[in-house]
């Protein structure tokens, strides 16, 4: 079955990490309407979580995953630039084989359909791909397990693929399949997005209102949120690196410090993290990250403008050639299509792995690079990075 579907690698909510979570404590109200939508069994089976970029969607996907861990069926987490997780190709494929591990009825009944149609992962239609791969098998398994609570499958950021029409068309067909009168989802359906135009358009189509739940971010004040995460992990900063706060009053970063950082951070939870890592990286004192912190007011652009500066200043003392390593490495890994390790890269570019791990050093508060694995992904922190960088007027 593995080999007949070809399941996409580390797109599930249980993929390897790092992967952003929710902070303890946050997000309360928005889970509680996650949660009521959840227990409701209404007529809305499709719940549709939006918000703008950086807002926690993605997080908030997979801490619903991970506290409903025995209901998820299936789920996929699209990442732009993760090669096959930014295609839409296997998404139906990949769901299906989540759902054959979920149960063994619905592991027969995908057997039987590829069986009878050896073609079906590919040249079919979302609807008819749909209704043999996914909903058919999960209502069989339904019919089973008839007193359990239905299961839920999870696709987020469906704004990450780099397919907008099929992903337009993806929609409209699981849309048009729950607009049928009479028609029941033998599962709850959680999509987040960015509100695109082609993902909006299908999403507000009138013929679609009465089977889809809206759920916008921008609905929820994040500041309390936000300034309890930055709050909770500051003073775990000045905790870990004491031995550099020896002169800096406790409770550190102050109230007014606190709530300075909450304002510049308006709303984002990826720009707060970034800060964070900003702040809590070796490259000069915690108080001295917290003072340039605390005067970046528009976005990433200043961190991510901060750290590149600051990076290409400390390696002024490197050869002219080692500069050029920098430039170069960073702008391979903006624009490549899947992302590669450190000895990939070396042999990409002809240059000892070693020389690259040293010149990404600076780079660790906006970049996820492997600590002791030169075998492992450099990642992006997070996919605003490659926007800023290929943008000449922001850099």
């Amino acid at each position: 079955l593995h080999k007949s579907l070809k399941p996409v690698s580390g797109a599930s909510y249980t993929r390897p990490e790092p992967v952003a979570r929710c902070h303890p404590g946050t997000r309360l109200k928005v889970f509680a309407e996650i949660e009521k939508w959840i227990t409701d069994d209404g007529d809305r089976p499709i719940l549709w979580l939006n918000g703008p970029a950086g807002s926690g969607k993605s997080a908030i996907s997979q801490t619903v995953a991970e506290r409903y861990a025995p209901r998820i069926a299936a789920s996929f987490f699209f990442l732009r630039g993760a090669g096959l997780r930014s295609q839409i190709q296997q998404l139906i494929p990949t769901l299906a084989y989540q759902a054959s591990v979920y149960s063994p009825a619905s592991r027969k009944s995908i057997i039987k359909a590829l069986k009878k149609d050896p073609d079906l992962c590919h040249g079919q239609s979302f609807q008819h791909q749909l209704q043999k791969l996914l909903i058919t098998p999960i209502r069989v398994t339904r019919s089973r397990w008839i007193k359990r609570p239905k299961p839920l499958v999870v696709i987020d950021a469906l704004d990450e693929c780099n397919d907008k029409q099929s992903m337009s068309t993806f929609i409209e067909a699981i849309t048009t399949i729950c607009s049928n009168p009479g028609f029941r989802l033998p599962f709850r359906l959680i999509l987040t997005s960015r509100v695109e135009e082609h993902i909006q358009e299908q999403f507000n189509n009138p013929i679609t209102q009465s089977i889809i739940n809206h759920l916008s971010l921008q609905k929820f004040d994040a500041t309390n949120d936000i300034k309890l995460y930055l709050e909770t992990q500051l003073s775990a900063v000045y905790t870990i690196k004491k031995h550099l706060m020896v002169d800096v009053l406790h409770p550190w970063p102050s109230f007014s410090d606190l709530q300075q950082l909450s304002k510049n951070v308006a709303g984002s939870f990826i720009i707060a993290s970034t800060l964070v890592e900003f702040i809590k990286t070796e490259k000069d004192t915690p108080q001295r990250k917290l003072e340039i912190a605390l005067n970046m007011t528009n976005g990433l652009d200043p961190v991510y403008k901060q750290v590149i500066t600051d990076t290409l200043k400390e390696n002024k003392a490197l050869q002219q050639k080692e500069l050029q390593i920098l430039e170069l490495v960073l702008a391979v890994i903006v624009i490549l299509a899947e992302p590669l390790s450190i000895a990939a890269l070396g042999k990409l570019l002809n240059v000892k792995a070693s020389s690259i791990a040293y010149v990404l050093l600076g780079l660790q508060a906006i970049l996820l690079i492997p600590e002791n694995d030169h075998d492992e992904p450099v990642k992006l922190f997070h996919t605003s990075l490659r926007d800023y960088l290929c943008a000449k007027e922001r850099s």
